[in-house]
């Protein structure tokens, strides 16, 4: 096909001018964005938030506002203008602003709120964005409701490689996961080459949508939250959208359909239906008798072909399109009794079927007449042209570059004798730079690293260079190898656990084996899954978001906010055993984005605070535990829905699994990743044995140690790494000792800045770094261990007067987050050296069972003089304290 100027196919009508809504754009841009997860805009919205409230901010007449200038203490008062609006999203720590109302009032926010340079919010978004909140105000001081403007002009564009997010087809098919309207979250989408594109939906075990020219676009899935979802590619036509062209049916008779736990994206009206069916959910899966299987690809070219069981009958399908209009479905499988399908004749015509029978709009396929069976049939219209690339794939291996980390919207900061450097990611298949999102980074035993990704598929590092292992895979946010080359590997998706292959040895999967889709997943773009997990019986584990949006009788809220269960174990752990049973595991989750097992073999998860959650916490996740939000329940069994009695929060509070370590909200942890435990052997430095966990939002790593007493969990939180580039949701060490952290800050904002990293963190080997290594609680105080020793000139005096404390506790309700309950200094009244200089037991004034328990120590030491190598001018510790010795 020759190649030609993109624009000449778009009708002069499409190129005229058109006017939108500016007030609609910036609401869209606010939700995309995750603004409302920081601000409120209601007055009557009290919830706990980083930010400060947007409602009666702007005004058409500018109001003052109190803030603090950076560097400063002391307020100072602006107008709240356009000017200090753009500054608030442009530069948004060079003023904060000043609590106007609740329990912080009249102290300045911390600086959480990401800078938002042009290339994440436009001038064009941040005009929209202006529009809305003036429009969040009461009756005579709002700006206008509606505000028409120009919509762009699309850009002339000669390529598709110019198109932004573009997934172009070659020679050779493509197969992607993505959210599009008439189908199910879960469903495959495959571009050819010859210009057809279709869609094989695991919940109706079928072929659903058929059309031709432009494949996908993934545009609105890689921005922000990945609402409303993707489209079909540039310049297409529809050629069929069905349930199911050939639908198998059970030996009941009966269409597959597991609409009840992947409907169609945004059928709300069918989640509705499921969701308030006090049915089973496992029930209702266990009555459908058929299962999808996964898929794989031709080593001849690359085609897919997609396994499915019905009954006892175990089938494969593969999909192909002769001519212009020949659609030929081939069926290969031994089936054990005649197996039926139903035809959709309002789009198929001419059918014809080779190994079995015709009945009306009945399929039989006769099971002597296998294993090979084909149906072909007349589609409704033919094929439009696919604009051609003059660029072909390019599959060879890229070398890892690796930069000195420069320093983002934050300073670096790490202890003493650690050092910092960039990967940078590699360039897609047409030598584009893409969105990388490393999110799932595990090593095998040859040293190979596998990394997985939210939309760029996943990687390998092999020879320290990078080349593609799979593409088109949905938010895959973990990974763990299974051979000792990362030739085998198991990863969490948003729709399933995937086991996934190179069987053929040519560097690239081949087989994509579902190993577990029996939960939920309706499209929401909050169903995040987290993991896996594997423990040392290898069963996997993995943990499942609570959706964001929609009605209370679409995502059942609790009465929280916004954070709700659509049904199918949102908010739920679930296992999948060795031999692939799954498994309810622990209930009461709502936005878990980190789970990983001990080097004991115990399983924790991370929390991130909101509805029923007061601060971020580490919690160990134990079988038939509850951990604290409600609307996950309803998915337990014996008749439960919504309205179900058994469903309020005063018969449940009391069973909530208490957290071992708060990570206290918008000081250390906002939005905390996954876990990794530091087993190095010294090569990391003097934190062995420590779990590592970094978090999203404030862009830092963490150090935890946990500890038991008398059976209750309970330990300490100290800061790490500051400054990192984006979201800190993977840590992984390497075999040389280092740590790899996997970053994005896409979707809610980093304070780092920038929507993707890869940043590896190196040990020198030689510097002993003064840190609090941990804390632990005594009857009447705690004990400080430190890294290193103090110097021996320091006296116990000088010790004491360096030292504070300050303690409080958060509570779990309905309302988003919680506030620093009962907040009050606590009087050290005595510092006193240990066995060495490197451990100092302190005495609290009044420490007590009654009085200290449930509560959070954060303790400060000012480090002037105090060591050789001190890792920062103040140290600190949080300690949780949840039993006395």
């Amino acid at each position: 096909m020759k190649h030609f100027l993109l624009l000449s196919l778009i009708s002069p009508a499409l190129l005229a001018q058109e006017k939108i809504d500016a007030v609609a754009e910036g609401k869209n841009t606010f939700d995309t964005m995750g603004c409302m997860e920081c601000h409120t805009v209601s007055p009557s919205d009290d919830s706990i938030k980083t930010g400060p409230s947007l409602y009666g901010l702007f005004l058409n007449e500018a109001r003052d506002r109190k803030v603090v200038a950076k560097g400063k203490t002391e307020h100072m008062t602006v107008k709240a203008d356009r000017g200090y609006f753009d500054r608030s999203v442009r530069q948004s720590w060079d003023q904060l602003a000043v609590a106007e109302s609740g329990a912080t009032k009249g102290t300045a926010y911390l600086p959480a709120m990401p800078m938002y340079p042009k290339e994440i919010i436009t001038d064009r978004d941040l005009d929209n964005l202006f529009h809305y909140l003036r429009t969040l105000a009461p009756a005579g001081k709002a700006g206008p409701s509606k505000v028409m403007v120009d919509k762009p002009k699309a850009a002339k564009v000669n390529s598709l490689l110019e198109i932004a997010n573009e997934v172009p087809v070659t020679d050779r098919p493509r197969v992607f996961r993505a959210p599009l309207r008439g189908s199910s979250g879960r469903a495959l989408h495959v571009g050819l080459p010859d210009g057809m594109n279709y869609t094989f939906d695991p919940q109706t075990l079928s072929l659903r949508n058929v059309w031709t020219g432009g494949f996908l676009n993934l545009s609105s899935e890689r921005k922000g939250r990945g609402k409303p979802g993707s489209v079909r590619g540039f310049i297409n036509k529809g050629i069929a959208d069905s349930k199911g062209l050939l639908q198998p049916l059970t030996q009941s008779g009966e269409p597959v359909s597991f609409d009840h736990k992947e409907p169609d994206v945004l059928d709300h009206g069918t989640i509705k239906k499921w969701l308030w069916d006090d049915r089973d959910f496992l029930a209702i899966s266990e009555s459908i008798d058929a299962e999808f299987l996964g898929h794989s690809l031709s080593k001849k070219d690359s085609s897919p072909s997609f396994n499915f069981r019905v009954g006892n009958n175990k089938l494969s399908q593969a999909i192909r399109f002769n001519g212009n209009r020949q659609l030929e479905i081939a069926i290969t499988g031994k089936l054990v009794s005649p197996q039926k399908f139903q035809l959709d004749d309002k789009h198929l015509s001419g059918v014809k079927v080779t190994g079995g029978s015709l009945s009306g709009k009945i399929i039989t396929l006769n099971p002597a007449k296998g294993p090979n069976y084909l149906v072909t049939a007349e589609l409704p219209t033919g094929l439009i042209a696919r604009p051609s690339l003059a660029k072909a794939e390019n599959w060879a291996p890229q070398p890892v570059e690796k930069r000195p980390s420069q320093p983002g919207n934050k300073p670096l900061e790490l202890p003493a004798g650690y050092s910092i450097e960039t990967w940078v990611a590699p360039k897609d298949l047409y030598g584009r730079n893409q969105l990388f999102e490393p999110i799932g980074i595990a090593v095998a035993k040859d040293g190979t690293i596998v990394v997985t990704t939210r939309t760029a598929g996943v990687w390998r590092i092999r020879d320290d260079k990078w080349s593609l292992f799979a593409e088109g895979t949905y938010e895959a946010l973990g990974v763990q190898i299974e051979d000792d080359k990362g030739d085998r590997i198991v990863i969490m998706q948003k729709p399933e656990l995937t086991r996934l292959a190179d069987t053929n040895g040519d560097g690239r999967a081949d087989q994509f084996q579902t190993l577990c889709d029996d939960y939920g997943f309706h499209g929401n773009y909050h169903e995040y899954a987290h993991g896996p997990a594997r423990d040392h019986e290898g069963n996997f584990y993995f943990a499942l978001n609570l959706s964001h949006g929609g009605d209370e009788k679409t995502s059942w809220r609790a009465g929280g906010p916004f954070m709700g269960s659509m049904g199918g174990y949102r908010g739920w752990a679930c296992m999948v055993t060795a031999d692939g049973k799954f498994e309810p595991y622990a209930n009461g989750l709502r936005s878990p984005a980190g789970i990983g097992v001990d080097p004991q073999g115990r399983l924790w998860y991370a929390e991130n605070q909101g509805e029923y959650v007061g601060s971020s916490k580490v919690v160990p996740l134990e079988k038939g535990k509850f951990y604290g939000h409600l609307s996950g329940l309803v998915t337990l069994p014996n008749k439960m829905n919504p309205d179900s009695p058994e469903l309020k929060f005063d018969k449940w509070k009391d069973k909530i699994r208490k957290g071992a370590v708060w990570l206290p909200h918008g000081r250390l942890a906002n939005s905390p990743g996954h876990p990794a435990w530091e087993m190095t052997g010294e090569k990391f430095g003097p934190f062995q044995k420590q779990m590592f966990i970094g978090d999203q939002t404030l862009s830092t790593m963490l150090r935890v140690q946990t500890e038991q007493l008398n059976g209750i969990d309970q330990g300490c939180v100290m800061p790490f790494a500051r400054g990192l580039h984006a979201g800190a949701m993977r840590p992984c060490f390497l075999p040389d000792g280092s740590l790899l952290i996997g970053q994005t800050g896409r979707g809610w904002g980093a304070r780092g800045g920038k929507q993707d990293s890869l940043q590896r963190v190196v040990y020198d080997g030689k510097t002993n770094p003064a840190d609090i290594h941990h804390m632990t609680p005594t009857k009447d105080g705690f004990v400080i261990h430190f890294t290193a020793p103090i110097n021996k000139d320091i006296k116990e005096d000088a010790l004491l007067k360096a030292l504070s404390m300050e303690s409080w506790f958060y509570t779990n309700t309905g309302k988003y987050g919680s506030p620093a309950h009962e907040k009050r200094n606590e009087e050290i009244t005595s510092a006193k050296f240990q066995r060495s200089n490197q451990s100092v037991a302190i005495t609290v004034k009044d420490f007590s069972k009654k009085r200290s328990i449930d509560r959070l120590h954060y303790l400060r030491i000012n480090t002037d003089g105090m060591f050789k190598h001190a890792s920062w001018k103040t140290l600190e510790v949080y300690y949780t304290l949840r039993e006395l010795p």
